[in-house]
């Protein structure tokens, strides 16, 4: 291969980590290039139509920009020993509950982590801001360069649904889930054995790029969870970086057996992110039932507004009203559990359901909204109905 993979990221950003992290796994060659690249600024991001990270390019000039898509790519292109998409029924979706929990359930813990401690946090993120916006740039510029990505990024709590009232049980969610994963990874180097699934790739996003970078809490992390803080280190190293487990099999646990510290890690999942998840799905078939008109192919973000889906959906996250806006993706991202999910054996299918129900998870497997989405071209776009 003459020419390296290119990975246009941020270290401060959240899904970069994600992407980053399967590449050095998988000893892939690659550079990283910062969004103030003259290639990203004038081609990519121009090819994509919107200015979003991380994006990969390929040798032969492919873009790939969602990280799900960049993740099967680099697998197809360079398979390791244990595919990160397990196949065997309880760990091929436990793996994809975790990407999704981690994509999507995990977003509003590392915003309000990273945002609502400024004064712990904020002179380290102005340095990195700048720094990944403007490399070189004098240090006593950085609130000048990074002012407006900062505040850009602020502006989203609200529609995640961090408010005053919201952020304690925020914390207690995400302390009683750094305690159940603490008590696993001291047992276990990834979610499912010796070697890591798209679940843990899923969880790196923000367990990397806010929750053991930004420093209130990174502090946290390597005083109350320390083997969550090694894990985090064991998944951004390019080997399996488990010495604290000598002799074990770099693949995962055999005969489709569950650890038995991870069920309480599932159940915390069930209770931070599974109201939240039903109530997007019914948010969208709501909008989707006043806009009959939208046909497959259609994308998801059209140039007229009134096409664009949107709205607030409210639940309650462990016993605390919320409100939060609709966010299509996350319905996107649970077709991955439920297409896993009907894959399935009956008898397979049987064994899942089973593990998953005391857990709060069986809803999850065929949770479906009426409409399915799809990507084509680095954009989302609309299915055909799911039903």
């Amino acid at each position: 291969m003459n020419q390296p993979y290119v990975l246009y990221a941020m270290p401060v950003s959240m899904f970069s980590g994600k992407a980053r992290a399967h590449l050095r796994k998988r000893r892939v060659p690659f550079q990283e290039r910062l969004i103030s690249h003259p290639r990203f600024v004038g081609e990519i991001a121009p090819s994509i139509g919107r200015l979003i990270i991380p994006v990969l390019e390929t040798p032969d000039g492919q873009i790939i920009q969602d990280t799900a898509d960049i993740l099967q790519h680099v697998e197809g292109a360079f398979p390791g020993e244990v595919s990160i998409y397990p196949t065997t029924p309880r760990h091929a979706l436990i793996a994809r509950i975790f990407e999704l929990f981690g994509d999507e359930g995990m977003i509003r813990t590392a915003m309000h982590y990273r945002w609502n401690y400024p004064d712990q946090n904020l002179a380290f993120l102005r340095i990195a801001f700048a720094a990944g916006i403007a490399p070189g740039a004098d240090s006593s510029d950085a609130e000048i360069v990074a002012g407006g990505a900062m505040k850009k990024m602020q502006s989203y709590l609200p529609a995640l649904g961090v408010s005053l009232q919201t952020m304690p049980v925020i914390e207690a969610g995400y302390e009683a889930l750094l305690d159940a994963l603490n008590r696993h990874f001291q047992c276990v180097p990834y979610l499912l054995g010796g070697a890591p699934c798209v679940g843990d790739f899923g969880l790196i996003a923000a367990f990397h790029a806010h929750l053991s970078r930004d420093p209130f809490p990174a502090d946290q992390m390597k005083t109350r969870a320390y083997f969550v803080w090694r894990w985090v280190e064991r998944m951004i190293a390019a080997d399996a970086e488990m010495p604290e487990f000598p002799g074990m099999a770099e693949t995962y646990v055999a005969d489709d057996a569950v650890p038995p510290t991870l069920a309480p890690v599932l159940k915390l999942v069930s209770d931070i992110y599974g109201a939240e998840l039903a109530a997007q799905v019914a948010g969208l078939d709501g909008w989707l039932a006043e806009h009959p008109e939208i046909a497959a192919g259609d994308p998801l973000q059209p140039t007229e507004r009134e096409r664009r889906p949107s709205g607030v959906v409210a639940f309650d996250l462990m016993g605390t009203p919320m409100t939060t806006a609709l966010r299509p993706f996350s319905v996107f991202k649970l077709q991955a559990v439920t297409d896993a999910f009907d894959r399935l054996s009956p008898a397979g299918a049987q064994t899942v359901a089973q593990y998953l129900e005391p857990l709060g998870l069986a809803p999850w497997l065929t949770l479906k909204a009426r409409r399915r989405l799809a990507r084509a071209e680095n954009r989302e776009i609309w299915g055909d109905p799911s039903t």
